[in-house]
């Protein structure tokens, strides 16, 4: 049996190989502190014009209702800067903007870190988001 420390170091090895800056994971739990900021900072309309960020607030607060059975979250960082250059004479656009879209690159890794995570610690559950 693989120990939670392990577990832990295997993960963030392979994140890492995966290209991921840092690799964090905490437990699944629903967060308490956080609950009034995000309700006060969706009310205040600091999302914008991203409104499907108003859907779902339970699921937002506790990732246990998105993933059932959910014991932990891996959070990854990803320096996400295309190698491309854009040409000087274009219109510029945001460098997140140009090359292939970020949740596609993101989404990618994570799904393999996920079939890493089943395949080298058996756990079953799980799922990627961007």
């Amino acid at each position: 049996m693989i120990s939670k420390a392990e577990k832990s170091r295997l993960i963030k090895a392979e994140a890492q190989r995966l290209g991921f800056l840092d690799c964090g994971i905490a437990e699944a739990r629903f967060l308490e502190e956080e609950a009034p900021r995000l309700e006060t900072w969706l009310r205040r309309g600091y999302h914008g014009e991203m409104k499907w960020m108003e859907g779902h607030f339970d699921k937002r607060l506790d990732p246990r209702e998105l993933v059932p059975g959910a014991r932990a979250v891996i959070s990854v960082l990803l320096n996400y800067y295309p190698e491309k250059k854009q040409p000087t004479a274009a219109p510029q656009i945001a460098k997140y903007a140009y090359g292939e879209d970020y949740h596609w690159v993101m989404k990618r890794k994570l799904k393999d870190l996920l079939a890493y995570i089943r395949r080298t610690i058996g756990a079953g559950g799980g799922r990627p988001f961007v």
